[in-house]
């Protein structure tokens, strides 16, 4: 066979497995959930893998149950926990009268007709601050925030399937921890199958440390959150929950900071108009946007140079580029994998590409 046509064949190869993925995405998806299940429990299953009395070991289906129970009862506790106060505090959200608004940031919003008036407008077409806050408030029907976590809701409601497929498959795949490997190596010609084998394992190892970084990134932005919301007055519920989801959208690059900082604000306007305090309402929010500023200042010169640096050994610029780039290809979800993605093709790149001086630059900290 000429190398012309053996080319053409393997790229006839690539697109067909291209076109075999985007078909099944669904189920490749859930492939790929069990795998994240599989990097982060392997260190519990190593655990537990101990010898417990006389260099007895579990057999490794009794390991891999184990496991997925303790991920299991850690998910559940967070989320039995939360769920019930998100649901109240979106109920109380949606009850808001949005004119309670406009008289709680009366004063601020005086402030601001002024400089509007003397600068922007004429002095004969000037706003009252119930006018300015209705037109700021038109087209606002807080209402719909209810209707938007519902639809969430009825869609969390069917993940039973997804759920149920994702830990099957992870029990495999903690079971036998070279099955994903064999299946991916007996797809391989033989005179790639040493270099696709040691490019699974770098990218297992990176990988399992990339993503122990998230858990301690996000636990790092729940504790600090709840604790600089506790210190501006925030009930103790209430900074909990907020922490606990600022944590969880931090997952999400350049968005979730502002996501987390919404709610946070959204929740502590909620309790002020319930429970009035002595202090005025617009210093309450310029407080929660101190907190949130400061807790993403030490997450990004802190935390994430960690996880994003040293555990898949990238330059922070590098990483960057590499969220626009899935960003603008991928949207959200294509931020949220796009480190995960980069990696494996780094590490594949270094095995099979290597001759290539880009790829040399991209992968000689690997």
């Amino acid at each position: 066979m000429s190398k012309t046509a053996r080319n053409l064949l393997i790229a006839a190869g690539i697109l067909v497995i291209g076109f075999l993925v985007w078909y099944f995405s669904q189920i490749v998806l859930y492939i790929l959930g069990a795998l994240v299940l599989d990097l982060i429990g392997r260190p519990i299953y190593d655990f537990i893998g101990r010898p417990v009395f006389r260099r007895f070991h579990l057999p490794p289906a009794v390991r891999a149950l184990l496991t997925l129970l303790v991920l299991l009862v850690c998910m559940f506790s967070f989320f039995g926990v939360f769920i019930p106060l998100l649901v109240v505090k979106i109920q109380e959200l949606s009850a808001i009268d949005p004119q309670s608004l406009v008289t709680a940031f009366r004063e601020p919003l005086e402030w601001f007709n002024n400089v509007v008036n003397r600068f922007v407008v004429s002095p004969d077409k000037s706003y009252t601050p119930e006018e300015l806050g209705r037109r700021l408030l038109t087209g606002v029907n807080i209402g719909k925030v209810a209707g938007v976590f519902g639809s969430v809701a009825n869609w969390l409601g069917n993940v039973s399937v997804a759920l149920f497929s994702i830990l099957f498959m992870a029990f495999f795949f903690l079971k036998d921890e070279n099955l994903f490997s064999r299946a991916i190596l007996s797809m391989i010609p033989d005179r790639f199958t040493e270099n696709a084998s040691e490019a699974m394992l770098a990218t297992r190892k990176l990988l399992t440390r990339y993503f122990t970084g998230i858990l301690m990134e996000v636990t790092g932005v729940v504790i600090l959150s709840t604790l600089g919301l506790l210190i501006v007055g925030f009930p103790f519920k209430d900074a909990l929950l907020v922490g606990f989801l600022a944590g969880i959208f931090n997952i999400i690059p350049y968005l979730g900071p502002v996501m987390g900082t919404l709610f946070g604000l959204f929740t502590g306007i909620v309790s002020y108009l319930q429970h009035p305090g002595e202090s005025n309402i617009f210093v309450l929010a310029l407080l929660i946007i101190v907190v949130f500023m400061v807790v993403q200042f030490i997450d990004n010169m802190l935390i994430q140079p960690y996880v994003y640096s040293n555990s898949v050994h990238a330059h922070p610029l590098e990483i960057f580029l590499v969220f626009l780039v899935a960003g603008s290809v991928g949207g959200l979800a294509g931020m949220i994998f796009a480190v995960p993605t980069y990696t494996v093709l780094r590490v594949f790149a270094k095995q099979f590409f290597s001759q290539f001086k880009v790829v040399q630059s991209l992968t000689r900290n690997i």
